[in-house]
């Protein structure tokens, strides 16, 4: 469906605000994605869109085939039709989430990923532990895509990888990669275990340690990792016994944001992988 879209009150308009809080994300299932870059990402990677919202000058710039998608009437067992609203600046302006020059807001579908989905043997993932800024969390899972990584975990004091600021800094990544939410230590370990059990491969775990550890360069590449990243000050909040510690070595301060260290760690732990692969 098409649709001229005037005034603040609007349903799709609140929607998309309201879409902003992570409650009601949850709520409804549905994210929130601002940008023709992030938008075309998500096309791309065939996201389950739901809305988009863009401004009247800007109809004949979106992703080819999304307008025609647009004009679809969902039938009986038919693909899903797309509302496609057509707005003025200040309309839009007023949904966004970036304070102004808005030029196209969309709504998808959250991914439904569960831990499951993560062939943990297959080679690098991640799991954060408490990393709370969503530009992080966004740039990390961007890094995963990058060198091959096959999936991020998150756990429930790490930021939503599917926030709007996330979403930004990922660039559409979220929507090509497993990023699994809500992910407590203890989910995880009782995945590891299941996975020993039935005899599959079961990766090594390593802490990022900013002090201490083996250096990532002199670490054997492209073996099963899971890498635990915490946040930058405290690290993991939970004590992984077994594991190993790898450090990426500074010349001489903590110059390394997390996001930064992640994707120093992906681009060498997940080498091998990649290198096999091309």
């Amino acid at each position: 469906m098409i649709r001229d879209i005037a005034g603040r009150q609007n349903h799709s308009v609140k929607l998309a605000r309201k879409l902003q809080k992570k409650k009601h994300r949850r709520e409804r299932g549905l994210l929130v994605g601002e940008g023709m870059d992030l938008l075309a990402a998500a096309w791309e990677a065939g996201a389950e869109l739901r809305e988009v919202l863009v401004r009247r000058d800007l109809v004949d710039t979106l992703p080819g085939g999304l307008v025609e998608r647009a004009r679809l009437v969902a039938g009986p067992g038919g693909q899903q039709g797309l509302d496609l609203g057509i707005c003025d600046a200040e309309t839009l302006d007023y949904a966004s989430s970036l304070g102004g020059a808005a030029d196209v807001i969309f709504t998808s579908v959250l991914p439904a990923r569960n831990l499951s989905d993560v062939p943990l043997g297959a080679g690098l993932s991640l799991f954060l532990d408490g990393v709370g800024d969503p530009g992080n969390v966004g740039t990390i899972v961007r890094s995963m895509v990058a060198f091959g990584g096959i999936g991020v975990f998150c756990s429930p004091g790490t930021a939503d990888p599917f926030g709007p600021k996330a979403l930004r800094a990922g660039m559409g990544a979220q929507f090509l990669l497993p990023v699994v939410v809500e992910v407590t230590p203890d989910d995880l370990r009782a995945r590891l275990a299941a996975v020993r059990v039935r005899g599959e491969a079961v990766p090594d775990i390593w802490i990022a340690d900013p002090h201490e550890g083996e250096d990532v360069r002199s670490v054997t590449k492209g073996q099963a990792a899971l890498v635990v990243l915490g946040a930058e000050r405290t690290g993991p909040g939970y004590e992984w016994g077994e594991a190993r510690r790898v450090t990426v070595w500074q010349h001489r301060f903590d110059s390394l944001n997390v996001a930064m260290a992640a994707t120093i760690l992906a681009y060498e732990l997940a080498a091998g992988a990649t290198a096999q692969e091309r």
